[in-house]
């Protein structure tokens, strides 16, 4: 994983064109709404130079959430994966721009993120006892950011509070 660099939020557009004269440097980033969140256009991250469109309006096919505002830090979710061009792998959190080489490298080779005592027993109280489930509907469930929840549910397997499921139930979790 590539150091983070930081997201450079430049505001809200309501065009595409208005948008892309404004992406000058990688990690640059503006959000076309009309009405309501469309695009979150992106400059590439990897310093490619070409401007990634993020959809953020599920109406228009699959759709990536942005959490935070123009106010405060933004995050966004699931990862992007960009499938042509320069391939790059990426997550933004928390005004964070985390740029993934590889498939096997994931969220647990970035700098790690203390959570809140709050959080951390939130997420805990949400572990069942029996199965699994996934850090998203944890998330989902108290309304925080699945990347923060994800942190948390790993740190509480390293304690030995949680455990974490295998192969394809890798990211679900319950209490120990």
């Amino acid at each position: 994983m590539t150091v983070g660099k930081n997201l450079r939020f430049l505001g809200v557009v309501s065009t595409r064109a208005e948008a892309s004269g404004a992406l000058k440097a990688p990690g640059d980033a503006v959000l076309i709404e009309r009405g309501r969140p469309r695009l979150f256009l992106l400059s590439c991250p990897c310093g490619c130079g070409e401007e990634f469109p993020i959809n953020l309006d599920a109406r228009a096919g699959p759709a990536w959430r942005l959490y935070g505002g123009a106010r405060t830090a933004l995050s966004l979710f699931p990862s992007v994966w960009r499938e042509s061009g320069c391939e790059s792998h990426f997550i933004i959190w928390r005004n964070r721009i985390l740029l993934f080489g590889h498939y096997d490298e994931d969220i647990d080779s970035s700098p790690q993120v203390d959570a809140t005592a709050t959080l951390n027993d939130a997420v805990r109280e949400q572990l069942p006892d029996v199965g699994l489930i996934t850090f998203t509907e944890i998330a989902e469930t108290l309304g925080e950011v699945p990347w923060d929840v994800l942190m948390v549910c790993r740190q509480l397997v390293r304690k030995g509070l949680a455990r974490e499921g295998k192969g394809k139930q890798r990211g679900s979790f319950g209490r120990v």
